[in-house]
């Protein structure tokens, strides 16, 4: 059975029948960390930046999300503030259910339990996934594995993305991020263009970070 964290198309119209439709455009907030007020958003269309702005002012990128993502079920699972900054990366339209909502989607429709379980899960292996890479791969290595996992193609990629969003998502500087950027470069995994990397081959880069990784893929036993 294939697991996604993102919700299919009809569950998508399902919650849109019930929720309240909300707008934002490019660079809007949705929502500060530290609101309270409770409710689930679906990304209908476009792309949300969640992350966070420490006390220096250095914002820390945590996540994009896109058609399908959920955000702000601690609201009304654990019914605890929300802990990071979502804004509109592009323009975006969201589904925002209330309590209300949410109750009768729970109480109703089994598909919706099934994708928040499901959801939740993956985020969690992908935060614990992202914790241990952050310990023990070097700084290189972990930007091959997040291109790695944005190719769709098993040849050519060509993947949007620049280099201030890489640093952002490794959690470097944006000197350390070109470093990395030059690492693979210089292996001939991948080059630039502008506003994009371009990945050589998705299955030379799957095996070189299977020489490069300092854990073994997960087997069931």
């Amino acid at each position: 059975m294939n697991y996604s964290r993102t919700m299919n198309d009809t569950l998508l119209a399902l919650c849109a029948q019930h929720g309240d439709r909300k707008t934002f455009s490019q660079g809007q907030l949705i929502h500060q960390r530290g609101d309270a007020r409770p409710g689930l958003n679906i990304v209908q269309t476009g792309q949300v930046k969640v992350g966070n702005y420490g006390l220096d002012g250095q914002y820390q990128l945590t996540s994009y999300l896109q058609r399908g993502d959920s955000f702000g079920e601690v609201t009304l699972l654990v019914e605890q503030p929300r802990t990071h900054h979502s804004e509109a990366h592009t323009d975006v339209v969201l589904t925002h259910l209330n309590h209300q909502a949410f109750n009768w989607m729970n109480a109703n429709v089994p598909e919706f339990n099934t994708y928040l379980l499901t959801s939740l899960a993956i985020k969690l292996n992908m935060a614990l996934e992202m914790m241990d890479d952050h310990r023990r791969l070097p700084t290189h290595v972990r930007l091959a594995k997040i291109l790695y996992k944005q190719c769709t193609q098993p040849t050519l990629n060509t993947i949007k993305i620049r280099q201030s969003d890489c640093a952002e998502l490794l959690a470097v500087t944006l000197l350390s991020s070109h470093k990395a950027l030059s690492k693979l470069t210089m292996l001939n995994l991948v080059s630039t263009s502008y506003g994009a990397i371009l990945v050589h081959d998705k299955l030379q880069l799957e095996q070189w970070l299977n020489d490069h990784l300092s854990l073994l893929p997960v087997q069931p036993n």
